[in-house]
């Protein structure tokens, strides 16, 4: 790789580091290529991406700001990053599920803000609800009052109904 193109490769992190609501450090080593491809379109679908990198441009995009504890350069494996922008959950969820189903990606850890995560944390945030499952149980809860009056309402209407029936059988 000539020195261009790993400046651009680090400035690209650099910037991508800047954007992520959530970073995912993997070791994809052992993947195939259709796990591959399917993990890089799920974090697609959750608005992220999925980038393989060399640790030492790992290492100097994250710069004089990488938080403690992170050290690329001592991770193990082949490194890829999958980036969060928009659903820190919905990323992690899409890592989280590959593993389970193939055993590759092998979550080593997490960035989120200037927070490191353990590869336990990065579960335990894929177990969460995503941002869509919460807006559904929102709309859910707003929407059974309504409903139940209504179900009231419709009740009321029916016993009108049925006596005014009853009153037209007795008359006729």
């Amino acid at each position: 790789m000539t020195r261009q193109k790993k400046e651009e490769v680090i400035r690209e992190l650099k910037d991508l580091f800047e954007r992520e609501e959530v970073v995912i450090f993997t070791d994809f080593k052992g993947m195939d290529v259709n796990s591959m491809s399917d993990l890089k379109s799920k974090i697609r679908q959750s608005g992220g991406i999925f980038k393989v990198a060399k640790k030492t441009l790992i290492e100097k995009a994250l710069g004089q700001e990488k938080p403690e504890g992170l050290d690329p350069l001592n991770m193990e494996g082949q490194i890829a990053l999958a980036f969060g922008f928009e659903d820190a959950v919905s990323t992690a969820k899409a890592v989280y599920d590959t593993q389970k189903e193939t055993d590759k990606p092998s979550i080593i850890a997490g960035l989120m803000g200037r927070v490191v995560l353990s590869a336990e944390d990065i579960r335990q945030l894929a177990l969460l609800p995503t941002r869509e499952e919460l807006l559904a149980k929102v709309v859910g809860s707003i929407n059974a009052p309504i409903s139940g009056f209504v179900n009231v309402l419709h009740a009321n209407l029916k016993g009108i109904v049925y006596v005014l029936n009853a009153i037209k059988e007795q008359k006729s």
